[in-house]
């Protein structure tokens, strides 16, 4: 059974699941094998196609949308997170990111791997390039940070990340998304920490 990708047809309204904990990247190459493999997979469909399941980052629900497109004229819908009212905003921009639900994950992420928390995540090892960390929290890795990290998912600022080592593929807190190219301020910490500073994600070691 597919376990990434997974086409529901209910009451001839198409749904496609994106599997929550399997890596971006990955999921769009079994949607692509998916849609390049049957000529009749929107047959009798009525619009609009939804696709639910996974968060979306910048860019990839686009790239989806015209996957899907470009094999049928239907309406497609990404479902998102509900929106939030202001008082649910306040609260999410003031929170106290030190004291959330935590996740420990023992041991290396490998490249495919993507883990998804409402807390913050704790990784007791490498985070290799091609794996995915988001956390509505904190994310701190006792290792290497090779891969994604996503802190703050649903709008904190507050949040951080920390790691024995930071260099990763991209890096991103609430809505800000860390230059390709930046300067680690030797504070002594012993550890690399990313945080908010001024609007920008800045990194003290």
């Amino acid at each position: 059974m597919n376990t990434e990708v997974l086409f529901e047809n209910k009451n001839n309204k198409l749904v496609i699941t994106l599997n929550k904990d399997v890596a971006y990247e990955e999921l769009k190459e079994k949607l692509q094998k998916i849609l390049d493999s049957s000529d009749t997979l929107f047959k009798n469909v009525k619009a609009p196609i939804t696709v639910t399941g996974k968060r979306l980052l910048d860019g990839e629900e686009t790239e989806i949308e015209e996957m899907i497109k470009a094999k049928t004229d239907l309406e497609v819908k990404i479902e998102r997170p509900k929106q939030m009212g202001l008082a649910t905003i306040n609260n999410i921009f003031t929170k106290d990111t030190t004291v959330t639900p935590t996740k420990v994950i023992k041991g290396m992420l490998r490249s495919g791997r993507r883990v998804d928390f409402e807390g913050s995540i704790v990784v007791l090892g490498d985070v290799n390039s091609g794996a995915e960390i988001v956390a509505e929290g904190n994310v701190i890795v006792l290792g290497k940070l090779r891969g994604f990290a996503h802190a703050g998912a649903k709008g904190n600022r507050s949040a951080f990340i920390a790691a024995n080592e930071i260099n990763p593929t991209q890096l991103r807190i609430a809505d800000i998304i860390m230059k390709a190219s930046i300067e680690k301020v030797d504070e002594g910490l012993g550890y690399e920490c990313a945080k908010m500073d001024m609007g920008e994600i800045k990194v003290s070691k």
